[in-house]
């Protein structure tokens, strides 16, 4: 992570974004950071310190269960914001943030301005749209499937950038099936030309998978 001193991009993001739009509170002190892939944010660390508009690049949001194994909830898409849930009071959210590409954030520092905030009603109403959307990526990562290959293919299409992931390991872990059973599945799809694989644990959807 890193704050990137540049007037003129911040400016930019702000007006392309209209984020001092989305508040009533006047002459708030924005700051830009940058995030490289790789990085992990944990909302479990405590009281989240910033709001953070994702402007560019993306991330995982994983939920983490009991016993320590954790599964993906969805992928960022577009301008998102992060830190709605932590400024609702949920301080201890069993959620983990990964990057994957880099991702570029027009950051508020809440140590400054939570108290204005909670009297601001446009933020209010803009943050209810935010948890909202949060929690709908949460009920279609629980959604029934038939079987394993429609959760496969769900979760390629809808999680996974361009439709392609790397590990196996991961995504059987998010699947809830074993490695092996899981690569054969994915044996099955690349002879069928729904999935193509695109080097050591790598899988994207195939062109067949569209047809």
């Amino acid at each position: 992570m890193r704050q990137i001193h540049d007037q003129k991009c911040l400016n930019s993001y702000l007006e392309r974004y209209e984020i001092p739009s989305l508040f009533d509170t006047k002459e708030l002190s924005f700051r830009l950071y940058q995030y490289e892939a790789g990085e992990i944010l944990d909302s479990r660390d405590g009281v989240a310190k910033n709001l953070r508009f994702i402007v560019k690049g993306g991330a995982h949001i994983y939920s983490v269960r009991e016993d320590g194994s954790y599964y993906p909830v969805g992928v960022t898409k577009g301008f998102t914001l992060l830190g709605d849930m932590e400024f609702c009071g949920e301080t201890e959210l069993p959620l983990i943030v990964e990057v994957i590409r880099a991702m570029t954030c027009v950051e508020l520092p809440l140590c400054e301005y939570r108290d204005a905030l909670m009297d601001d009603n446009l933020f209010l109403r803009y943050l209810l749209c935010a948890v909202a959307h949060k929690l709908a990526m949460f009920v279609q990562s629980e959604a029934p499937f038939p079987d394993i290959e429609a959760k496969l293919v769900y979760y390629m299409e809808h999680d996974c950038p361009k439709g392609e992931f790397k590990g196996v390991g991961k995504v059987a872990e998010h699947l809830r099936c074993s490695r092996r059973q899981l690569q054969r599945l994915l044996k099955s799809l690349t002879e069928q030309g729904k999935v193509e694989k695109t080097g050591k644990g790598s899988y994207r959807l195939g062109k067949r998978h569209h047809e």
